[in-house]
């Protein structure tokens, strides 16, 4: 069943990251569907997700997703990244290495009943055609197939926004090809914001989608 129409509204600013300080000075809405961040590196992209994430605490600023306030800096609000309903896919994937492709995917839904996991698990893995491979582990698996089994952990819990930090890294084009695909084919379903970091020109013409430019911290175009 598609769900409700999501957007992110997103305004920060003088965002700590390092010294120097990094500044960072956006006021962005981003609708259901992918929106590509690009930029060169150190443009603030990463930071960017990452402060929608609740990885990150902005000295001010505000976060609202799906109507609800996720940080407010003025109204002492922070929401913790865990109970932000956001699937987050890192360049490096960060699965786990010493369990099972299907544990790993069930892993974020550790309150749910067994029979509940198992289901929500069997339709992810399906959607991303993964289903042959829930008994392995992830050194057995190839680059392709790991990016597959890191968006099936992200998207099982049924986030409100997906957030990709490069994920698709060291991939030929074919692979980044069909995975955006599959992407693309559930989120016509789903309908939820999804929020691409990328420097790579040829993925964000695979997505397609708006493409929102930053630069220094601060937006360029989009």
């Amino acid at each position: 069943m598609t769900q409700t129409a999501l957007s992110v509204r997103v305004y920060l600013e003088r965002v700590a990251r390092r010294s120097p300080k990094f500044v960072m000075d956006v006021a962005l809405e981003f609708p259901p569907g992918p929106t590509v961040v690009f930029g060169p590196s150190g443009a603030g992209k990463s930071t960017l997700l990452d402060c929608i994430a609740g990885l990150l605490k902005p000295e001010r600023g505000k976060i609202v997703a799906a109507g609800e306030t996720l940080f407010d800096q003025g109204a002492g609000v922070d929401i913790r990244p865990q109970h932000r309903h956001i699937g987050y896919v890192f360049q490096s994937l960060a699965l786990f290495p010493h369990l099972t492709v299907q544990h790993n995917v069930m892993y974020g839904l550790a309150n749910l009943p067994l029979e509940q996991k198992n289901q929500r698990a069997a339709e992810i893995l399906s959607a991303f055609r993964i289903e042959s491979l829930r008994r392995r582990k992830p050194f057995e698996l190839s680059g392709g197939e790991q990016q597959r089994v890191a968006l099936a952990r992200a998207l099982v819990t049924q986030p409100h926004i997906l957030l990709l930090d490069e994920p698709m890294t060291g991939l030929d084009d074919e692979l980044k090809e069909a995975i955006t695909q599959d992407l693309l084919v559930w989120n016509a379903d789903q309908g939820i914001p999804i929020l691409y970091v990328t420097h790579d020109k040829e993925e964000t013409a695979a997505l397609g989608g708006r493409m929102i430019h930053l630069k220094d911290g601060r937006v360029v175009s989009g």
